[in-house]
């Protein structure tokens, strides 16, 4: 990815709050020799010795898992985006651009051969999304044990990490708050997001040029 030093997300902790907070990302790889992307659920865990592993699930009749064991991939986490006018900037002489933040992860994908692994990797996803939900307590355990058949869980172990939050760091003050503006006037849910983020920004570094 492509990222101006005034973007780059430095912080490891915060990519993975990010991760977690966008956890719908897009696994991209190899399959017969052509690009192949699957949209996935992922979660993110972090051990001892500060190494993260994404794990996650396909659908079994899903092609891309059976050459993916060993394999180098690529997953992108999106997060909020917005279309910047270049009417809401103080400067005269400006372009049209794209605010957003995004993270993307490299490493080694392993496809899980033991199934007490998959039954707790599945668990733990519904956990993760549903915190505070008794769905588990009432599960039909026969009932999901023939669904998990229908699935294949991974593992990929984290090699490196980068993150990119274009949010007109590279602006002045006085037109990031006009973009700020801008962003709330609009009805985008995106576009607020960003709006948000773009004010914390700001908050941060006290809000001078």
């Amino acid at each position: 990815m492509y990222i101006p030093a005034s973007f780059e997300i430095h912080d490891t902790e915060e990519m993975v709050q990010f991760i977690r907070q966008n956890s719908f990302g897009i696994l991209f790889s190899q399959v017969n020799e052509r690009p192949f992307a699957t949209h996935l659920p992922l979660l993110i865990e972090q051990g001892a010795t500060r190494k993260q592993t994404l794990l996650g699930h396909f659908a079994k009749a899903n092609p891309h898992w059976r050459k993916l064991d060993g394999a180098e991939v690529l997953i992108v986490f999106q997060g909020p985006h917005a279309y910047i006018s270049p009417s809401w900037y103080v400067e005269k002489q400006a372009v049209p651009t794209w605010n957003y933040v995004a993270v993307h992860v490299t490493g080694k994908c392993r496809i899980i051969q033991d199934e007490r692994q998959l039954h707790s990797l599945l668990m733990e996803t519904v956990r993760f999304y549903e915190p505070n939900s008794s769905l588990l307590d009432h599960l039909d355990e026969e009932f999901y044990v023939k669904l998990e058949k229908a699935v294949v869980g991974f593992e990929i172990e984290v090699a490196a990490m980068e993150g990119k939050a274009k949010l007109s760091q590279n602006k002045s003050a006085d037109t990031i708050r006009a973009v700020i503006d801008g962003l709330r006037n609009s009805n985008d849910r995106q576009a607020g997001e960003v709006a948000r983020l773009m004010q914390i920004q700001l908050d941060v570094v006290g809000g001078s040029d």
